[in-house]
């Protein structure tokens, strides 16, 4: 379900990574705002590929009941390029709850690109994996990710505060979610 998983949509290619990604995805992983809202800093390229490998081992131990993260690389179809990834995992703040994630080189900014590999993205979360909800979770400084977040259909709910001192980093960030009966419920309107 996971290792196999390829989703096509007019532009772009989501599917699994695999080492032969190592050097795209690091010169993604160099751009500085690319990783400024990410937890992880700027990697080398061996970061990058133990990143690759150890996401290799989650495609296999990953399951509909236990997500353990789940990153598919986004490849621009036209030129057969990585640029960028998006993937479903358990919230740092809560695993219990399944969150979207994404991120892309900064020359595709701007082009709707995020929000068209998030929906597929959805798709598949509730479509394939039968996931109830999937959240969100966004810095309020991250203007364009709040959008990309708000073009999936995914809803603001809270603003995240009073955590435990090892999980500040995500004091004040902003929280959306979306269950499975709303996604279907604006499927069917749109």
């Amino acid at each position: 379900m996971f290792k196999d998983m390829c989703l096509e949509t007019r532009r772009l290619i989501v599917r699994p990574f695999n080492l032969k990604d190592s050097q795209e995805l690091h010169e993604i992983m160099s751009q500085k705002e690319v990783v400024r809202f990410l937890p992880e800093d700027v990697m080398s390229l061996e970061e990058v590929k133990r990143i690759i490998l150890w996401l290799n081992d989650c495609y296999e131990r990953n399951s509909p009941n236990r997500i353990i993260k789940f990153t598919a690389v986004i490849v621009w179809k036209e030129e057969q390029k990585v640029i960028g990834w998006c993937g479903l995992g358990p919230l740092d703040i809560n695993p219990k709850e399944i969150e979207i994630f994404y991120g892309l080189s900064k020359e595709f900014w701007g082009k709707g690109i995020a929000t068209e590999a998030g929906k597929a993205m959805l798709h598949y979360g509730f479509n394939t994996i039968k996931l109830d909800e999937i959240v969100a979770v966004c810095d309020p400084e991250n203007i364009a990710s709040i959008s990309v977040i708000e073009k999936m259909g995914i809803i603001y709910r809270k603003k995240i505060e009073k955590l435990p001192e090892e999980f500040s980093s995500y004091q004040g960030c902003l929280y959306y979610s979306l269950s499975k009966d709303e996604y279907l419920r604006t499927a069917v309107e749109t």
